[in-house]
């Protein structure tokens, strides 16, 4: 189909040139026309007395408007000797789209004064010097079947470009666009699977391959969620039997044992739970959301401060949001003694820092303290309860959901700060 159409464009688009062409709309001179014109001026020369010669010579070049001279065959020769030699590309030229009426015997071809000229013989002794001729790049016999040839690539070109587009490149930039868009919380969107054969199929195959990766996440989920929740059962019997011991000092120990047990319960629970993917993301003022987590820390005696405007609006979901904030607060009081919430636009990203002043993270382990179950207690424990350390974890999924991202730098004069970019309203 693609080549029909360009044979039907060219046909199409060369007969518009042709027109114009044989209009001479562009100056475009015909060789074989001047050929023919120069050879018919030589032959009614031959055939004339050599008095009336000059006035055939001068109505022949009124109506050719063609430079034309009768010239010596002695006169002529230091000029064909001195002629240089024609360009490569000229003569390639000529090759490639050759005129379609050859010489007459004797004719000649030279450069005079860098233009293109011919002689024809008039007789032993007179040839007939055509000067000023067009170059061969500006003639028909050049531009007639390069136009043909031009229009017949870039006809192909589009249609084959359209095609690939089409067919090709527009599906897998589709594919390419929801593949970067995956981030595991999100809910994944099916591939069209729209295209040429080999796209289809990869769609088809990602598609199989993206459904065998939720069904096994989810069967994860759904064991460990099972597996903590079930776990709460016997904890809350357990402790209500500590409870009724009379040692003291056992039953605090046992007691403090039970709700570190039913603190990494809950912590697991928290990473189980869909609050980012589920949330529908909403304009929201995520300032008094700022504030709200601030005071709710305030209230309960922690060194919780914020600094930013009173109200700024933007996309977000709020509940998972808060979680976050929250998140990285606890994290700034576990291995600090105070947090500093900042919130700050800037350009077409809304920035949220959660300071401390505890000892940092290493640069080298930052990318890695946002996998599950990774802890740096060597370098930010400060002896207070351990976790599974699935509080950054929660952090990351949730910022992704929002299409933002979690970032780490250091804090003056020591201390850590935790860095969420929002792409804005």
């Amino acid at each position: 189909m693609i080549i029909v159409i360009a044979v039907v464009a060219v046909v199409i688009t060369g007969r518009g040139i042709e027109s114009l062409r044989k209009s001479n709309y562009f100056g475009i001179q015909d060789f074989d026309v001047i050929m023919e014109q120069a050879s018919m001026a030589a032959l009614v020369l031959q055939e004339a007395d050599p008095v009336d010669r000059p006035l055939i010579l001068r109505l022949s070049a009124a109506a050719s408007h063609l430079n034309l001279t009768l010239t010596k065959n002695a006169a002529l020769k230091p000029i064909i000797a001195a002629s240089p030699p024609a360009g490569w590309l000229d003569t390639f030229t000529r090759w490639l789209f050759p005129p379609d009426v050859e010489l007459p015997a004797g004719g000649r071809r030279f450069i005079i004064d860098g233009r293109p000229a011919l002689s024809l013989p008039v007789d032993s002794e007179t040839v007939l010097l055509v000067r000023d001729l067009p170059s061969a790049f500006i003639t028909d016999d050049f531009i007639s079947p390069l136009s043909y040839y031009v229009s017949a690539f870039v006809t192909l070109m589009l249609l084959f470009s359209t095609y690939a587009v089409r067919g090709v490149t527009a599906p897998l930039a589709r594919i390419s666009a929801e593949l970067n868009r995956s981030n595991g919380v999100s809910e994944d969107t099916v591939f069209d699977e729209r295209g040429s054969e080999e796209v289809i199929s990869l769609a088809r195959a990602l598609n199989g391959m993206r459904t065998r990766i939720r069904e096994m996440l989810d069967t994860r989920t759904r064991m460990l969620r099972s597996v903590s929740h079930d776990l709460r059962t016997p904890l809350t019997r357990l402790r209500l039997r500590t409870e009724r011991l009379e040692d003291c000092e056992l039953r605090e120990m046992m007691i403090a044992d039970i709700d570190h047990i039913n603190a990494l319960v809950n912590e697991t629970l928290d990473y189980l739970r869909t609050d980012a993917s589920g949330e529908e993301a909403e304009a929201t003022d995520i300032a008094s959301l700022m504030q709200t987590i601030q005071a709710n820390f305030a209230d309960v005696g922690f060194a919780v401060t914020y600094e930013g405007p009173d109200r700024l609006t933007g996309l977000c979901k709020p509940n998972a949001l808060t979680r976050a904030v929250t998140n990285l607060c606890d994290n700034a009081l576990k291995f600090g003694s105070s947090a500093a919430i900042t919130l700050a636009r800037g350009g077409s990203m809304i920035r949220i820092d959660v300071a401390d002043d505890g000892p940092g993270i290493a640069a080298h382990q930052r990318a890695r303290v946002l996998e599950p179950f990774f802890k740096v207690d060597s370098a930010r424990s400060t002896g207070r309860s351990s976790s599974f350390g699935l509080g950054l974890s929660i952090v990351t999924d949730i910022v992704r959901a929002h299409g933002g991202r979690l970032e780490f730098h250091d804090n003056q004069p020591r201390g850590l700060i935790a860095r969420i970019l929002l792409p804005g309203l």
